[in-house]
Parts: C-alpha cells; structure tokens; sequence
C-alpha cells in the first residue's frame, strides 16, 4: 500500500495531481482549471487531504504541507 493511502480515498496517481497544483498557494478554482475536475470533487478532496495533513490552507488558498512534500519526493 502506498505511503498515505491508508488515509485518504485518492488514488496514488490522485494524491500527486492535488499535490502538483497547490506547490504555490493556489484557490479552488484555480486547483479545478488545474486538475480538470468539478468544484464539487475539488472541495471534498481538498477537504480530505487537508484533514490527512498533506494540504494546508490559508485565507482560502491551498498548498503542500511538509507532509505533502515528503510524499511527492518519495513518490
């Protein structure tokens, strides 16, 4: 099993595509136009990996946690 996977509902190939689009704090919108996904999914994983501790939020923007960095560099 992959490293966090046991804490999240997102593919392997999922977790890294939001982990890719909050390296610079970015809206949900912004996250939407980069994953190509609806906003609807967009919020509910973001919702998830923040409360997994891979995505930090701030005034409404989103980026990777040290724990999302980690992740990245050892996937």
């Amino acid at each position: 099993m992959a490293c966090g996977k046991e804490e999240v509902s997102l593919s392997p190939s999922q977790l890294k595509l939001f982990l890719d689009a909050v390296k610079e704090p970015a809206t949900e919108d912004a996250i939407a136009r980069f994953t190509g996904l609806p906003i609807f999914k967009v919020r509910s994983s973001l919702r998830e990996l923040t409360e997994a501790g891979y995505i930090e939020t701030f005034h409404n923007e989103y980026t990777v946690s040290n724990k999302g960095k980690e992740y990245l560099v050892q996937n």
